[in-house]
């Protein structure tokens, strides 16, 4: 009896370090599978990011300023510089003329747009200016003569501009309602439509010898592609589309009878 009392002892004490071990075993492959949980291992397809690849690595864009001072050569960055020059002149002298042809009848066009040597050309062929002397006087009698009978504060002018970098010209296309002061002398309102291109000076800012060209990126050329007045292409004499050659003297009649402009100097 006593001897059946031991071999149940034994046998207990035997279950009891199974259970233990199982119960130890199973603690640790519960930790080990919630370590896995919370820090997965890397996937060969998806490798684990530790921080942003963009904060690692420089990128680097085509246009900007690291590749093109350290990866372009003189002749190169000379012409970028060129062209951000002539794209600086280009904004610039869209902002001008937005201010400037609103204005037209009340005051004087800033002039330092254009080049020395600018022409300005009709599609008739009937105006032909050339320097920016003689451009300054014809814009100066047309505002003066269209000023003496239309109401600044009451016409309106509006345009619209496109600018073409392929040809690097400036496409302006305005429409204006000229309000005369006193009703009666020229009739009736006039309304004026029209298209003018303006073309850019394209040689380098700075010349062979090293000296600044103050003429580069300048308007060269002005031509006036279509004008109509009250829906009928404007001939001339010009004044008598407005009905100005009775009021602006013998000076302005004798332009009026000349019909078309042709100034050199």
């Amino acid at each position: 009896m006593r001897t059946l009392s031991l071999l149940v002892a034994i046998a207990a004490a035997s279950i009891s370090d199974q259970n233990n071990n199982m119960v130890a075993a199973l603690s640790t492959i519960s930790k080990s599978s919630s370590s896995r949980i919370r820090n997965p291992p890397p996937s060969p397809l998806f490798p684990l990011l530790e921080s942003s690849t963009v904060e690692k690595e420089h990128i680097s864009l085509p246009g900007s300023s690291d590749n093109n001072s350290n990866n372009l050569s003189p002749f190169l960055q000379e012409m970028v510089d060129e062209q951000r020059e002539l794209q600086m002149n280009v904004g610039k002298a869209m902002d001008t003329l937005r201010k400037d042809y609103p204005d037209f009848l009340s005051r004087t066009p800033d002039y330092s747009l254009y080049h020395e040597n600018i022409s300005l050309k009709a599609s008739d062929g009937q105006i032909q200016l050339s320097k920016l002397t003689s451009y300054k006087k014809a814009l100066g009698l047309v505002r003066s003569a269209l000023s003496l009978v239309y109401d600044a504060d009451r016409s309106i002018i509006q345009s619209r501009m496109v600018y073409d970098p392929t040809r690097t010209e400036l496409r302006v296309s305005y429409n204006a309602m000229l309000v005369p002061k006193i009703m009666g002398v020229t009739g009736r309102t006039v309304h004026v439509d029209g298209i003018s291109i303006y073309a850019f000076d394209l040689s380098a800012s700075v010349d062979r010898e090293g000296k600044k060209n103050e003429g580069a990126g300048k308007i060269r050329e002005h031509r006036i592609e279509k004008l109509l007045v009250n829906g009928a292409a404007m001939q001339p004499p010009y004044f008598n589309n407005f009905g100005l050659e009775a009021l602006v003297g013998q000076r302005s009649g004798a332009l009026v009878g000349a019909g078309a402009w042709s100034f050199e100097q």
